[in-house]
């Protein structure tokens, strides 16, 4: 099964990430280069024919219309619920404008994920009406898919991987690592460094580095 739509949804970077113990520019900054990161992926995934960014974020609406993806400008997801809406609005734009392919949400926090390991994980979940993968912890949801927009039901929130399996959805979790690291925490940051994240992530990382590193050097110059 090929000609997979992507739906991906994305809070406003300035809301995002907010369980880095970052300041406010910095988690910010990385928010943002997850997105775009995830971004290039999915636009890049031989499997995906069609990718719809569901954001209320204007710069990222404004890049993926560039670059080809639909755009759904949302309202800020303030909650959890509201990712549930964001990503049934993908799911509608696909009922109309591709109803008899197959649907995947791919959250805009892979940092690590490359299009390589996306095009092998949409050939496992294809094997399965529905289907999800487990987040690294097991406990929440990375992609969920379904074979045709009108059965894909998301649950994503707190013990969503178990709201997936209950509600029918086959957890497929053998797969990449860097199809199931999210990144919440600083943590999870590390993980997704070690894994190898994206050419955005590393260059938003190596700025706060810079930024860090000459905060130091002026704290050491001598009074004058």
């Amino acid at each position: 099964m090929t000609g997979w739509t992507a739906v991906v949804p994305v809070k406003p970077w300035g809301l995002a990430k907010s369980r880095l113990d970052l300041p406010d520019d910095d988690r910010m900054r990385l928010a943002r280069a997850f997105s775009l990161d995830v971004l290039d992926v999915v636009l890049a995934a031989a499997a995906v024919d069609r990718v719809v960014v569901v954001t209320a974020e204007a710069e990222l609406g404004a890049i993926a219309r560039r670059r080809g993806a639909a755009v759904l400008t949302d309202r800020p997801m303030l909650a959890r619920g509201l990712l549930n809406r964001a990503v049934d609005a993908g799911r509608q734009w696909a009922k109309i404008n591709a109803a008899g392919a197959p649907i995947v949400v791919v959250p805009g926090d892979l940092a690590a994920l490359n299009a390589g390991v996306l095009d092998a994980t949409l050939g496992l979940l294809a094997q399965e009406e529905r289907a999800f993968v487990p987040d690294a912890s097991g406990m929440g949801t990375t992609l969920l898919a379904a074979a045709r927009p009108r059965l894909l039901i998301p649950a994503y929130g707190e013990r969503s991987a178990m709201h997936h399996s209950d509600a029918g959805y086959r957890a497929v979790p053998q797969v990449d690592k860097r199809c199931r690291r999210d990144v919440d925490t600083a943590a999870d940051l590390a993980e997704a460094r070690a894994l190898g994240v994206g050419p955005h992530t590393i260059a938003a990382l190596e700025q706060m580095t810079s930024a860090i590193r000459e905060g130091r050097d002026r704290m050491r110059m001598p009074a004058g």
